[in-house]
C-alpha cells in the first residue's frame, strides 16, 4: 500500500539552492548526495488538530533568507504562519492555524507563494491518532528481508501500522505487492546525504519525524532499521514505557557467518558477538513524550519558562535491563563497503542467540514463549 506525501521543491528553473551546514565539509563529488532543493517534504492536517495545518522538511540553512516572506495561502485566503529552522536537528518545521475548521470531505488547496516561484499541493483528510507505528528507511533491501521484519514486529508487539519510507528502490512495485496489507511503502524520494557527513544527510531523520507527527500522533513510535530485530516482551516494554515515556535499547552485532542459502534472511543468522553495544541504541517513544527524533536519539522542548530549548533525553537513564535489539550485519546491499559488513566470520568466540527464531511467524517451537520474553537477563 502507498502512502501519499506532498512535497514542496524548488523547480530547477529557479536558480535558488541549499547550501551544506558548514559542519561538515562536503566535496563536490559529494554535493551529488546533497539535498538543495526540498524545502518540505510534506505538508499535512495535524491529526490531533484539525484546525493546525504542518509542514516538514530539510533544515532551511541559507534558504532562510532566500525564501523569506513567503505568503502562504489555504483555499484561496492568506493565514499567518509560523516556520522554524532546527539546524542542529536536522529540520524545519511550519505551523499554521487554519482560518475556518473544515467538514474533511475533500482536499484542501494550499499555495506557497515565494518571490520566484509558486507551488500549490492538496492536503487531504486527517490521518489517524493513538496508532503503534513501526518506521524505517529503506533502499534497494530484498523484498524477504523487508517483509520478515514487517512480520517480526507485527507478530510480536501490536504493531497497527508499518512505514517503509522508501529512497528510491529499484524493487519498489514488488515491494509494495508483496506488502499488501501488512505495511505502507512511503515514495521517499529526496536526497539521502553526503556518505558519513552526519549534519548534512537528512533524509532519514525526516523520514522518522515525519512519521511521529502524522502517523503516531497521540500513540507509539517503534524506531528500527530493516537490519534490526529487538527482541522483548511486549508486557514488560509496556510497563517500561508507561513510566519513562521513551525506552532505549541497547544491542549485539550479528555478524555474516555464511548462511547455507543464498536467499538468506534474519532467521539464518544465529551468532552474534558476545559484546553488548551501548552506543547507536534504538527506541521506542511515546509521541507525547517526544518533539523530535533521530535516528539514535530523542528530544523534549523545555519549559517555556526556560525559552522552550530542546533538551535531549538521556539514553543511560532510559535503557531498558530486560531487552536488546539484534542487529543482522548479513542484512545489507553493502551500499557502504567500507563497514566490511560481509565479511565472513567463523563461530569461534561467538554466542548462539536464537532468541529471534521463535519470535517469528508460523508454527512455535518448544520452549517458544519463554524466549520471546527477552534474554536480557540471561546473557
Amino acid at each position: 500500500m502507498s502512502v501519499m506525501i506532498q512535497p514542496v521543491v524548488i523547480p530547477n528553473r529557479v536558480d535558488i539552492e541549499r547550501a551544506p551546514n558548514g559542519k561538515d565539509r562536503v566535496s563536490e563529488e559529494e554535493l551529488r548526495f546533497f539535498d538543495k532543493k526540498t524545502v518540505f517534504y510534506d505538508l499535512f492536517t495535524d491529526p490531533a488538530k484539525e484546525d493546525v495545518l504542518v509542514g516538514l522538511g530539510p533544515p532551511l540553512l541559507n534558504l532562510a533568507s532566500r525564501l523569506d516572506g513567503m505568503r502562504l495561502v489555504v483555499d484561496g485566503k492568506k493565514v499567518p504562519y509560523k516556520w522554524r529552522d532546527h539546524s542542529e536537528l536536522k529540520q524545519s518545521v511550519l505551523k499554521a492555524r487554519l482560518p475556518v475548521r473544515h467538514s474533511w470531505h475533500g482536499a484542501m488547496a494550499v499555495e506557497l507563494q515565494f518571490n520566484e516561484f509558486s507551488v500549490t499541493v492538496d492536503v487531504g483528510e486527517r490521518g489517524a491518532q493513538g496508532r503503534k507505528v513501526l518506521a524505517a528507511i529503506s533502499k534497494d533491501n530484498k523484498v524477504s528481508w523487508v517483509s520478515e521484519w514487517v512480520d517480526h514486529y507485527r507478530e510480536n508487539f501490536d504493531i497497527d501500522d508499518v512505514f517503509v519510507y522508501d529512497n528510491g528502490s529499484r524493487n519498489r512495485g514488488e515491494l509494495k505487492e508483496a506488502l499488501k496489507g501488512r505495511a505502507h511503502v512511503v515514495d521517499w524520494d529526496f536526497p539521502y546525504g553526503p556518505p558519513g557527513k552526519t549534519h548534512n544527510k537528512f533524509a532519514q531523520a525526516g523520514a522518522l519525524n515525519h512519521c511521529l507527527t502524522r502517523y503516531a500522533r497521540r500513540g507509539i513510535l517503534y524506531n528500527f532499521d530493516i537490519d534490526e530485530l529487538l527482541i522483548s516482551n511486549k508486557e514488560k516494554l509496556a510497563s517500561e514505557l508507561a513510566g519513562k515515556g521513551v525506552v532505549y535499547f541497547n544491542s549485539y552485532n550479528v555478524p555474516f557467518v555464511k548462511p547455507a542459502s543464498e536467499n538468506y534472511t534474519h532467521k539464518d543468522f544465529v551468532y552474534r558477538f558476545p559484546e553488548l553495544k551501548t552506543t547507536a541504541r534504538k527506541f521506542v517513544c511515546k509521541e507525547d513524550k517526544v518533539d523530535v527524533i533521530s535516528q539514535h536519539a530523542t528530544w523534549k522542548r523545555s519549559s517555556i519558562f526556560l525559552g522552550g530549548r530542546m533538551r535531549r533525553n538521556k539514553p543511560d537513564t532510559c535503557v531498558s535491563p530486560s531487552s536488546y535489539f539484534l542487529h543482522f550485519l548479513g542484512i545489507t546491499t553493502n551500499w557502504q563497503p567500507r563497514l566490511n559488513k560481509l565479511e565472513e566470520v567463523g563461530t569461534e568466540g561467538l554466542v548462539q542467540d536464537e532468541s529471534h527464531i521463535p519470535m517469528m511467524p508460523g508454527p512455535k517451537h518448544e520452549g517458544t514463549e519463554a524466549m520471546a520474553k527477552g534474554l536480557a537477563g540471561e546473557r
